[in-house]
């Protein structure tokens, strides 16, 4: 009898504890969330060894001809090379993937406003940026951070490469994301740097 009481008189302590944890739990959810929809540059490094240091570490990525590409330092918008990225992270509206990923999106111009998801095309491993019906099809995430929420990563892992285009000083953005030097996928000759993305906060309006 005596234990049924103290079990009985337990249940509102432990419900109380399991409704504490859970509200304590969604608020740290929603910080994470707030934390990750900060909008931010992405900036390039590179090891400080590479013959191309020159050409893009500390460079700024920027959107144009829905591909992605190493821009100037620093750039900010307008930028003649293209729009510079102006990202955040945020769930990928797709329920058939289970779970659902986390995406990254920019916007992509300045007037009128609009928004477009980075994506990893599935047949050239190019990253690219478009809207939900170019990217569904493709690599769309997930997309995420560090530990020290600084360097990009996607599917777990920071195998960014920025690759020379073809005749010009332009280097565009590939995911390498099978580990093997884009094998396949990049011709052999074509310059290849193995880089971080880094994220760089936009100053927040006032």
């Amino acid at each position: 009898m005596v234990i049924g009481l103290m079990i009985l008189t337990s249940i509102p302590t432990i419900t109380g504890v399991g409704q504490a944890y859970s509200a304590q739990k969604t608020q740290e959810e929603r910080q994470k969330d707030e934390a990750r929809m900060k909008k931010f540059h992405i900036d390039v490094l590179c090891d400080l060894n590479s013959p191309y240091v020159r050409d893009i570490h500390e460079n700024r990525i920027v959107l144009k001809d829905d591909r992605v590409w190493v821009g100037p330092k620093g750039a900010v918008n307008p930028c003649s090379q293209g729009y510079v990225a102006e990202a955040f992270y945020i769930e990928y509206p797709d329920n058939e993937r289970n779970p659902v990923p986390l995406g990254l999106v920019s916007q992509t111009r300045a007037d009128p406003p609009l928004l477009n998801w980075i994506y990893v095309d599935k047949s050239t491993m190019e990253v690219k940026y478009g809207n939900k019906t170019a990217s569904i099809e493709h690599h769309v995430g997930p997309w995420d951070w560090s530990d020290d929420e600084r360097v990009i990563i996607f599917d777990d892992a920071a195998q960014f490469t920025a690759v020379q285009h073809p005749g010009t000083w332009r280097w565009q953005l590939y995911q390498d994301m099978k580990e093997d030097g884009l094998a396949g996928y990049v011709p052999k000759g074509r310059r290849k740097v193995q880089i971080n993305l880094i994220r760089t906060l936009m100053p927040t309006a006032t």
